[in-house]
């Protein structure tokens, strides 16, 4: 079963990444979405605009409308992953199957933030 948080993002933020923890993207552009293979990072509803709600679980238990915005593979080496936010809040978590997973990212809002 799915998992769901609804939160208010500080700088409109969050990351996909093992639990262990990933390396960030760098150098940070105005892409939406930016990833390495071991972190993603997603631009959402900043917290000034209200709260982002994150769903977390299969894809078949998720059955967004939405258009997918990302599709890759994300190590995860302690067979768990975690979403956080900027202050590195755990915000959900599942356990995973691999060492390697496959990551779908469907944003609700694709204008958001108003970056470039």
């Amino acid at each position: 079963m799915a998992d769901r948080i609804k939160r208010a993002m500080q700088n409109g933020l969050f990351f996909v990444e093992d639990l262990a923890g990933g390396r960030p993207p760098f150098p940070v552009t105005e892409e939406k979405i930016q990833f390495t293979s071991s972190c993603i990072s997603v631009a959402c509803l900043h917290e000034i605009d209200g709260e982002a709600e994150l769903i977390l679980g299969r894809a078949d238990e998720v059955m967004p409308a939405y258009s997918l915005d990302f599709d890759g593979e994300l190590e995860t080496p302690s067979r768990q992953l975690k979403i956080t936010h900027v202050p590195g809040e755990v915000l959900l978590k599942t356990a995973v199957d691999q060492a390697s997973t496959r990551v779908r990212i469907w944003r609700s809002h694709p204008d958001w933030p108003g970056w470039g």
